[in-house]
């Protein structure tokens, strides 16, 4: 299929299925032989979406293929691949190395401390409001907004009766961000999300004045950052370029395309870009701004040549298009005829409770797998509802496939670490410590039915008045139930968490943690895939931690550990289920059921 004139923008509709009508479609317009697809770079919005699209070309190259080279552009967490990437042969090696997140994290805190000086928080707490103004420094640098935006007379008018509050907290996080700058400079570093943006910026100006032999596609995408809309406009006038949008409504009507708002393109030029009566939570309005911000007609945009193996009725994405119809365009709703209006095989379940819900689901579920090869996907952006499934459908021995992992703190290995912290923060209590040493990973191995018949006659000691705190009252109980010598032991482990000063500093803590969880569990505890995501947590925290000198109190260790460790997902690297998936919003565009 030869490219057209202007800039080659296509669409693939949502009942199409994305990952196998893009898959459908790249092989037979970029396969070369011998090479298959090598030749190709193909640019996807996150890994989730990667693995999705392998799986794909997995399903249709039959019998082997060279794949494309991949790489994320959607996630502010780019990894280092893309710069060689974008820039093979090194010419952009002016643009600064990124910071280190986790040491930015820290070092916010620090700054925070004295901008706010005595109103400033401490602890778990502190590290939070930093990882929250880190973040907002994120939006800004991806949005291309600067300081002097955020003061401006325009943006006060908008927050009303806020403005003195806005302004309040904008002096102070714009302080914050000034010394942040500062050091930034004196390393000679620029943050993450700055350098992806010079990093697309450098793309674009290549591509555009020596554009390259080799075909470039862009899948997928729907950030409508300014730079990344940029090289998406320009991957689109490449002679050998496409860019592939996920679901955009090219039938809806054009006064309910205009209902939706300026997005990001005002009438006026004194217009304010997104303007009070944006439906932005429709889910075609970021499209449109993504489309807006390339300087592209949705008229231009065409539909793509193929349809996935498994894809649905046209009826289907007709008939969800007009569910999502604006508030405007909803008065139609009585005029459409019942062919445009039916979801035929879409049921509307009403449960009491959220226990119901996943019990109901997890049924249904396991009811759908007694059809041979049927594929099951639970689509939810509630990792609640999905942790809940998850659980419910182990009574089965199912393994449901959940593509956004586990949290790292839910995980055994981080468990074991999180209840060391706990015993910390609680003075060595009865309940956490008991946990701990009845933890799966203690003593694992011939040893642990011993291990497991001496703490549970120690918890029997312990029922009754919860003893003083510290280790002084457990030994005496562990001596009233005749385990002094083992106690002794536990006792020589626990002993050096118990002691540390009032404020200490977070990487000595980070190597005692590790030090008594290695005692106590040995090399298991790394193991496994959550070992080795706990091993890199704590040694990318430990070392952030020692160059920016961070203080903490031990007892803030365990809300501080947990919080981080929330932030990462650990996903088995052998997957789940083959027949049962769980997906959030961004892998359901892209998968199949």
């Amino acid at each position: 299929m030869a490219e057209r004139d202007g800039p080659n923008v296509y669409s693939i509709a949502a009942h199409r299925g994305f990952a196998d009508a893009l898959v459908a479609g790249l092989i037979p317009r970029y396969r070369e032989p011998d090479f298959g697809l090598a030749r190709l770079t193909l640019l996807l919005p996150s890994q989730r979406t990667v693995r999705t699209v392998t799986e794909a070309f997995v399903r249709l190259s039959g019998e082997g293929l060279l794949l494309p080279r991949m790489a994320v552009v959607g996630d502010l967490d780019l990894d280092e691949t893309l710069g060689p990437l974008l820039d093979p042969l090194g010419a952009g090696a002016e643009i600064p190395p990124a910071a280190d997140p986790v040491r930015r994290w820290l070092r916010l805190a620090e700054i925070l401390k004295i901008v706010e000086s005595g109103e400033a928080r401490d602890g778990a707490s502190l590290l939070r409001q930093a990882y929250d103004a880190g973040r907002a420094m994120d939006r800004l640098l991806v949005e291309g907004i600067t300081p002097d935006d955020l003061m401006s007379e325009h943006v006060v008018g908008i927050v009303g009766d806020l403005a003195d509050h806005w302004r309040g907290s904008t002096t102070t996080f714009l302080k914050v961000q000034a010394y942040w700058l500062a050091e930034l400079a004196a390393r000679g570093e620029v943050d993450a999300p700055a350098r992806r943006n010079q990093l697309f910026d450098h793309a674009a100006r290549r591509w555009k004045d020596s554009p390259p032999d080799h075909a470039i596609v862009a899948a997928g995408v729907t950030s409508a950052s300014p730079a990344l809309a940029k090289l998406l406009r320009t991957i689109s006038e490449l002679a050998r370029g496409a860019v592939i949008l996920p679901d955009l409504d090219l039938s809806l009507d054009e006064d309910v395309w205009d209902s939706l708002g300026t997005a990001g393109k005002p009438e006026q030029v004194d217009d304010p870009p997104f303007a009070p009566a944006d439906a932005v939570t429709h889910p075609q309005y970021h499209l449109k701004l993504l489309l807006n911000r390339m300087g592209i007609a949705r008229g231009e945009v065409q539909p793509w040549h193929r349809a996935g193996i498994s894809a649905a009725r046209p009826e289907r994405s007709t008939a969800i298009s007009n569910l999502f119809l604006p508030p405007a365009g909803s008065a139609r709703w009585v005029d459409l005829p019942a062919a445009k209006r039916r979801l035929s095989g879409v049921r509307l379940m009403e449960c009491a409770h959220p226990g119901e819900e996943a019990s109901a689901i997890a049924i249904l579920i396991r009811q759908a797998l007694e059809q041979p090869e049927r594929r099951i996907a639970l689509v939810t952006p509630d990792r609640g509802l999905a942790g809940r499934v998850a659980a419910l459908l182990r009574r089965w021995d199912i393994e449901a496939d959940d593509t956004a992992g586990q949290p790292l703190s839910q995980t055994s290995a981080g468990r074991v670490v999180l209840l060391l912290a706990e015993v910390i923060a609680e003075n060595a209590a009865p309940v956490p410590l008991i946990a701990l040493l009845t933890h799966p990973l203690v003593r694992f191995g011939e040893e642990r039915a011993a291990w497991l018949e001496k703490a549970r006659k120690l918890d029997l000691a312990l029922r009754g008045p919860r003893p003083g705190p510290g280790l002084g009252p457990l030994r005496h109980k562990a001596a009233q139930a005749q385990l002094s010598d083992w106690w002794g032991d536990v006792e020589a482990i626990l002993a050096p968490l118990l002691a540390l000063a009032e404020d200490a500093p977070l990487a000595g803590m980070l190597d005692q943690l590790a030090q008594a969880g290695e005692a106590l569990c040995g090399e298991r505890l790394w193991a496994e895939a959550d070992g080795r995501a706990l091993s890199a947590q704590i040694e990318e925290l430990r070392e952030a931690a020692r160059e920016a000198g961070t203080m903490l109190n031990p007892r803030e260790l365990h809300a501080a550990l947990r919080d981080t460790m929330d932030r990462v997902s650990v996903r088995p690297p052998w997957g789940g289920h083959p027949r049962v998936a769980i997906y959030g919003l961004l892998e359901a565009r892209m998968s199949r059921a």
